[in-house]
């Protein structure tokens, strides 16, 4: 299902999936799976490719492992952590950043199973940004 998260920017959520408003975050959520909305916004190509650089950074700086897009004026970046909920308790999370030349819209997918990653690289493709006028 399609979900106009602000007027920019809209993601395809799949079936079985509960939202709410928290903040500035539209979460999605189902048994084992969560995925959090944000939305940035910055003032031009020189902020977002600050942005990009950071995060960048950050993502060689741990070492983890990170997959980048670009798709026309999308710039898609993210990376991969293995988080420890509980002891003996783990959960993949994506945290990817789609960029745009005025915004952001970080989604950030929490997953029990990591089997279910293909699924939620659909999700993030998915993601589009429309130019406000």
């Amino acid at each position: 299902m399609r979900y106009q998260l602000s007027a920019e920017w809209s993601i395809d959520i799949p079936q079985g999936y509960q939202q709410r408003k928290d903040g500035d975050h539209v979460v999605f959520w189902r048994k084992g799976s969560t995925i959090l909305t944000t939305i940035f916004a910055y003032s031009g190509e020189k902020n977002r490719h600050v942005l990009l650089a950071n995060l960048k950074a950050r993502a060689e700086a741990e070492k983890l492992e990170v997959i980048t897009d670009l798709d026309g004026e999308l710039e898609r970046f993210g990376y991969f952590k293995t988080e420890t909920i509980l002891p003996g308790h783990t959960r993949l999370a994506l945290h990817a950043f789609t960029t745009a030349p005025y915004g952001c819209l970080q989604t950030s997918f929490y997953l029990d199973d990591p089997d279910e990653l293909r699924e939620h690289l659909k999700v993030w493709q998915s993601v589009a940004h429309e130019a406000a006028e």
